[in-house]
């Protein structure tokens, strides 16, 4: 009985904590600073690993590009302004975390990323319109 406490105990606090961050985001943006996004992104790109990374986005609004950056990958510029697309569910990393794909503007890698579900309209956002994540 102690152990499903434990567990359910641990997935309210996560669910609150993770709000209260997205909460955060959210205001950081629209007063115009960056921020970082939890993430897991892999794309066939040259300089990228072909299996999911863990690593953070990161978003300043108005920029023409948003960083990815891993301990593994170090950091990698992803230029805005592309499209997304949805992924086949057989690709996806964590079926917890919503996943898309990302076609950067004449280039013909996309990037597959996940994040919590609640992080994607900012993510999207950020990568389709940098002047947008601005507005709040």
């Amino acid at each position: 009985m102690g152990d499903l406490t434990a567990e359910l105990m641990t997935l309210f606090a996560d669910g609150f904590l993770r709000r209260l961050h997205v909460a955060r985001t959210r205001r950081r943006l629209a007063a115009g600073r960056p921020v970082r996004v939890p993430c897991s992104a892999r794309s066939d790109r040259p300089g990228w690993r072909r299996e999911y990374v863990n690593g953070r986005l990161h978003i300043a609004p108005g920029a023409a590009g948003v960083g990815f950056g891993s301990r593994v990958l170090g950091h990698i510029e992803l230029a805005c302004g592309g499209t997304f697309h949805e992924p086949a569910p057989d690709t996806w990393y964590d079926q917890d975390w919503a996943a898309t794909t990302y076609l950067p503007p004449g280039d013909g890698h996309p990037v597959h990323l996940q994040v919590d579900t609640r992080y994607l309209p900012l993510v999207q956002a950020a990568l389709t319109d940098p002047r947008a994540v601005r507005k709040g």
